[in-house]
């Protein structure tokens, strides 16, 4: 009988430990965090934001307190829109932005922005500073020239307006160009003939070159041929003149030559 009341007794002891063991388990599972890589992680307890973002790895925190994870990987936004040129035409411009968030100001970004930063700041800015910058060009360098230009400006302007904010722009090519149907096809027979005349305009400096190339050689060849022709002309009249004294050596007739001194023909004189 004692021993059955002794039973009873514990039971609210038992419940009590088991309660308090859940309870400790609990707090133990909400302590531990693990930040994967790639990720940096913000806490927040009750305002007070820690100074130092929890990068990747296992840590222990406040139960109590609110965990927020930012990926520091490379991410893309598109956007499409319509701009203006300073020209006056309206394209529709494709461009692709590649950003990062920079770990140094993440408890920045976090407090003054929030997780949602990326339609809050990152794409009103992209629309913003893209309107700005193609109202700078003629439309015909967008579409040429001018298009690795435009987005080497997009990325430095969009820089200086989000890295002090925490957000890294990485690249911002531009993956389409496009006027509006109406004028399109003008504008791109225009761009042709342009094209077609640099290309001519090439090839003719190429042709002048080249027969400017040919009468130097031209010229260097006739004169060697006349030098040439020239020093042929006094060696044949000497070989001459000696096959001419050889023959009448030869002959049985007396006769004299005189050497006159030079390369011309000898004086023959009868005895």
């Amino acid at each position: 009988m004692q021993a059955s009341l002794n039973r009873r007794s514990m039971i609210p002891t038992v419940v009590a430990v088991a309660l308090l063991g859940f309870g400790g388990l609990v707090t133990l599972f909400r302590s531990v965090t693990v930040i994967q890589t790639g990720e940096i992680g913000i806490v927040d307890l009750y305002g007070q934001v820690s100074d130092q973002p929890l990068t990747p790895g296992i840590h222990l925190k406040n139960p109590m307190a609110r965990l927020t994870t930012f990926s520091t990987q490379i991410r893309e936004v598109k956007e499409t829109l319509e701009t203006p040129t300073k020209d006056g035409l309206m394209l529709t411009v494709d461009v692709s932005v590649l950003y990062r968030i920079d770990p140094s100001k993440a408890k920045q970004l976090y407090q003054t922005i929030g997780t949602n930063y990326e339609d809050v700041i990152l794409v009103p800015q992209i629309r913003s500073v893209i309107r700005a910058a193609t109202a700078t060009y003629q439309f015909n360098t967008i579409y040429t020239s001018d298009r690795e230009k435009l987005a080497q400006q997009l990325r430095d302007n969009l820089n200086k307006t989000l890295s002090d904010r925490g957000i890294i722009i990485e690249e911002a090519p531009l993956r389409s160009v496009k006027l509006p149907d109406s004028i399109s096809q003008s504008v791109q027979e225009r761009l042709k003939a342009e094209q077609d005349s640099q290309r001519m305009k090439f090839v003719l400096d190429k042709e002048r070159q080249e027969a400017e190339r040919k009468r130097i050689e031209a010229q260097g060849n006739s004169d060697a041929q006349k030098i040439l022709a020239q020093g042929l002309t006094d060696q044949t009249l000497r070989f001459k003149q000696i096959e001419a004294m050889q023959e009448l050596a030869k002959s049985q007739n007396s006769k004299v030559i005189v050497m006159n001194g030079n390369q011309n023909a000898p004086v023959m004189l009868q005895p």
